[in-house]
This record gives C-alpha cells, structure tokens and sequence, in this order.
C-alpha cells in the first residue's frame, strides 16, 4: 500500500502559530520539506527560561600543577532525584591582573563528582537570566575553594589560549572551554574546575565562571 505524505506549499509568508496548534508540514515551492532552524542554535533553550551564567566575584591564584582535592570554583545541583539536570554550555575564567614576570599559557581543568554529594558551602554568588528573567529560583549551590574528592580531573583545549603563550604584562586573557552539551550535571552532582600554569603565577588572577541549561530529562 502507498503512503503519501502531504504538505501546505509556504510562499513567502511565514505563518504565526498558536501553542498548541495542529498543523500540515509545510515544504516550499521547490517541495523541499521546510525543517530548517530559522533562529539561532540556542535560541530556543534559552527562550524556556532556564539557561543560566555566573561568575566569581573575587579572583583565585592558579594552580602551578593538576588540581586535586582544591577546587577554584564549584557548581552543585541541588535538584532532588528526578529533577531538573544541568546541561554544561560552558566553562573558564579571565584573567584580571597583569602577569607581569613571565610568559606562560593556562590550561583549564575540570572535574564532576557523581552523587550523592554534600552541598558545599555556598558563596554569595546570584546566577544571571540568559533570557531576562529578575531572579534565580532554581536548586543551583555555588562554591569557590571548596574541598572536593578527587575524581579525576581532567585539561580541556580553550580556543585560542594554547596556540601561543601570553606574553609577561598580558591582562584580561580569557580561557573558555564550551562543551556545548557533553556534560550533563545531574542531581546532586558536582561540577568544579580550576586553571593550572606553568609557573607562579600573580595572586588572585583568575575570575572563574559556568553557563548551564537546567532542563528536565530522563538520564540513563
């Protein structure tokens, strides 16, 4: 038996649809079926008002080897089992005092503690609306040097920071790695991160910071 699939031809009106509206797929003139994302990749996440970003309001000397059981800057989800996971956008730091006496790169590591973690101690930190919203109500603990179990840390590539070392006296350098998604941060799990240089580095330099999406979903 053959099964046909029909569809409304769209010119060069766009329609405008209620929520909750039962429509025909729609293909152009050209009968290519009209699937494409017309707004950009994370605009539609974003509009559902849960996408958060945070920074440290105080700077954290870096590490001069891999972080352990120290870590620069922490974000635990405080949802209860069954709630709302973090999806990780992205993580890192800037730098905001001039490193005068050397020429160095910083790689940025990070590490997740599964649970069942003990909240740490929060720090005065408010997570920011992506989307406008005026206040933060979700489940989301903040910490900085907090004490953490080593679970393995690992260095992520930063774009553009490890292409060439920054030169002494260098400021505002910014060391960002973007997962885009391949962390998933689920309920009472910990996510921290640290930087890492090559030598001494200047006190309270690094500004850490996360962006994330909390989303309901099913984990496996």
């Amino acid at each position: 038996m053959d099964l046909k699939t029909l569809a409304l031809v769209r010119g060069s009106s766009i329609g405008g649809y209620s929520e909750g509206t039962t429509r025909q797929l729609e293909m152009n003139t050209r009968g290519d079926l009209v699937v494409a994302a017309a707004l950009p990749p994370l605009a539609e996440i974003v509009r559902m008002g849960g996408s958060w970003r945070v920074a440290t309001s105080s700077g954290t000397t870096a590490l001069t080897s891999a972080p352990t059981t120290t870590a620069g800057f922490s974000l635990f989800n405080g949802e209860s089992e069954g709630g709302k996971s973090y999806v990780i956008q992205e993580f890192g730091s800037w730098e905001a005092v001039v490193d005068a006496t050397q020429t160095d790169v910083t790689a940025i590591f990070s590490m997740m503690n599964p649970p069942e973690v003990t909240p740490p101690t929060a720090a005065s930190l408010t997570p920011r609306s992506l989307s406008g919203k005026s206040n933060y109500g979700g489940a989301a603990v903040l910490a900085t040097g907090a004490t953490v179990t080593n679970a393995i840390w690992f260095s992520h590539p930063t774009e553009g920071a490890q292409m060439a070392a920054a030169a002494a006296g260098a400021q505002w350098k910014h060391n960002a790695y973007k997962p885009d998604g391949l962390m998933i941060l689920r309920p009472k799990a910990m996510l921290s991160i640290h930087a890492v240089k090559a030598a001494a580095a200047a006190a309270s330099q690094q500004f850490f910071y996360f962006v994330w999406h909390e989303v309901q979903m099913t984990l496996g």
